[in-house]
């Protein structure tokens, strides 16, 4: 049979660490939806793989297989096909996500709210695999230090992501603070990259009530980005064919930790975005102005886009 593991389309290092661990115990292929060029914008998944054995020639990425020929699919860290993959509805098999429960799928569901999907796939192997080598339980402990902040005392962790992460720890023999912050560092160095890229490196949209949404995640002060990331948004936003694009960042400055949010193209849709945003206690103020987009600091730093992307799905119905 031709299983195939799948990851969302932001393939952010949860994502691909879920889909990469679960392939490898099912012996199945693990699908990757952006294009393989774009995977070098994940610098810290791709030190992770590399740390672990996993060579990016066993990732699998569209147009190098027909994933329609697929006798099963499982869904990892997301519970909803995308558009363009919404065929492959009746093949999908399982579902293992963290986020808000949209499956409308037949097929069998773990859907929990914790701070990693990598919780989540951790927890599986560790209850199910005779063995867990210490290669896979270091690749599944990265992922679960990132989301969760290396285990912070506060949303969005749980304390099952502290007890996986405990038993992965002990496995993999990993130093948690030396991990945590090597990824990091590697995550939020922006530096290496041009706006266009930056907007690129983690991305999800969605539709509804015949309106577009764009959501990107950036890991740095947007007043730090070099070059015109406002001209850069709104090239981005008319390439993918946008109605709206939503730019969020977070960085942490003195152990602290800051977010942003902005909206583009400028128009009258986004006082309304805002005021969705503020009734759900967003907390979000203006800043300052970045090349005519305005920038709004996001008071309540729990949510992420995790929240925020339900959030304004709800607002388009």
């Amino acid at each position: 049979m031709k299983r195939i593991v799948m990851c969302n389309q932001a393939a952010d290092l949860d994502s691909i660490v879920c889909c990469t661990a679960l392939a490898v115990s099912l012996d199945a292929t693990p699908f990757i939806p952006i294009p393989r060029k774009e995977l070098h914008l994940r610098r810290e998944a791709e030190w992770l793989l590399d740390q672990c054995g996993i060579m990016p020639s066993y990732l699998a990425f569209p147009g190098e297989l027909e994933i329609s020929d697929a006798d099963s699919i499982i869904l990892v860290d997301h519970n909803a096909l995308s558009p363009e993959y919404k065929a492959l509805a009746p093949k999908v098999t399982e579902v293992i996500d963290h986020h808000k429960d949209e499956c409308r799928l037949a097929a069998a569901k773990t859907i929990v709210s914790t701070g990693s999907c990598a919780t989540l796939v951790g927890n599986r192997l560790l209850n199910t695999s005779s063995k867990l080598s210490p290669a896979m339980a270091r690749l599944l402990l990265g992922a679960i230090l990132i989301d969760t902040r290396c285990l912070a005392q506060r949303h969005p962790t749980t304390e099952l992501d502290r007890q996986v992460a405990a038993q992965l720890a002990e496995i993999s023999g990993c130093d948690i603070k030396a991990l945590y912050n090597q990824l990091w560092n590697l995550k939020s160095d922006l530096s290496v990259f041009t706006p266009a890229e930056l907007l690129r490196k983690d991305y999800k949209e969605i539709a509804s009530g015949g309106v577009k949404v764009g959501f990107c995640a950036i890991y740095g002060a947007l007043e730090g980005i070099s070059g015109d990331l406002a001209s850069e948004a709104e090239n981005f936003r008319r390439s993918h064919q946008l109605d709206h694009l939503v730019l969020m960042s977070a960085y942490y400055k003195e152990d602290v930790l800051y977010k942003e949010l902005a909206l583009v193209p400028d128009c009258s849709w986004n006082k309304k975005a805002i005021n969705c945003l503020n009734d759900k206690k967003s907390g979000l103020e203006p800043k300052c102005i970045i090349g005519g987009m305005q920038v709004y600091t996001q008071k309540n730093t729990d949510y992420s886009r995790k929240q925020i992307l339900p959030f304004i799905k709800e607002m388009l119905v």
